[in-house]
């Protein structure tokens, strides 16, 4: 099949519709091996998600193996609390060149991108999830969504290529320590054709999307004895070991 960018934008979206973006392996006992072999049999013949090191790294091999020749970067997430960049190695992002244009790729990052969007400066393009802008600032590109008419950043990245092995470290410290999101949170996001369910904690959060990059927003609490049916039905995961809801 010859690469093209009809195809890039089926699998893409495909991607977020059926692999949720997960955390449930930190607070259930499994360890989260940054091993394409490994990833593959969880998300794949497991019928699992997994966070961006595990999401982003099934879609690199994917494309690879169909001749997109993805380039691996590294983005630094801005922290909404605290309104710092995270580590340039806790999030990884893909870009693809067809056609002579650049395309930035992005399967693991929640409510973030739904379709490939183009790297060029000031671009700017509603997809169902948002409102989406690029823009770069000398060598650093910024991905922003709009949210109530204001553009707020979501990570920083230059296009300077890594490799998936850079992630080890990184991938190691963000399932152990517990200055880490993803240790103070249980959580379980799929994207919906104009939504998102998002289990997290306690709690079922539905997301409407509404046009213009606003959303509406509803959610249930829950019960311990409840979330592990909810996490079969709604997102269809089984879960090996016994799993400790947090919302810290």
């Amino acid at each position: 099949m010859q690469p093209s960018l009809s195809t890039l934008r089926t699998l893409h979206r495909h991607h977020l519709l059926f692999v949720p973006f997960e955390n449930l392996s930190i607070h259930s006992g499994e360890k989260i091996i940054l091993d394409i072999c490994w990833i593959y049999e969880k998300i794949v013949l497991r019928s699992r998600g997994g966070f961006c090191f595990e999401n982003n790294g099934l879609f690199l091999w994917v494309l690879q193996k169909l001749g997109y020749n993805p380039r691996v970067l590294s983005a630094r997430v801005l922290n909404k609390q605290t309104g710092v960049y995270e580590h340039p190695f806790a999030h990884i992002i893909l870009m693809v060149e067809l056609d002579g244009r650049r395309w930035l790729c992005d399967v693991g990052f929640g409510e973030g991108i739904t379709e490939p969007i183009p790297l060029e400066d000031e671009w700017e393009e509603e997809q169902d999830s948002g409102v989406y802008r690029v823009r770069v600032e000398a060598d650093e590109w910024y991905l922003e969504r709009k949210e109530e008419e204001l553009w707020r950043t979501l990570y920083k990245f230059t296009l300077e290529e890594r490799t998936f092995e850079d992630f080890r470290e990184m991938c190691e410290y963000l399932q152990t320590s517990p200055k880490s999101f993803f240790v103070w949170k249980s959580f379980c996001s799929l994207q919906l054709p104009h939504g998102r369910l998002t289990y997290m904690g306690h709690r079922l959060i539905s997301t409407e999307y509404t046009k213009g990059g606003g959303n509406v927003k509803t959610t249930r609490e829950l019960n311990e004895e409840e979330i592990p049916d909810l996490l079969r039905q709604k997102f269809g995961i089984v879960l090996s070991g016994k799993l400790i809801p947090k919302d810290d």
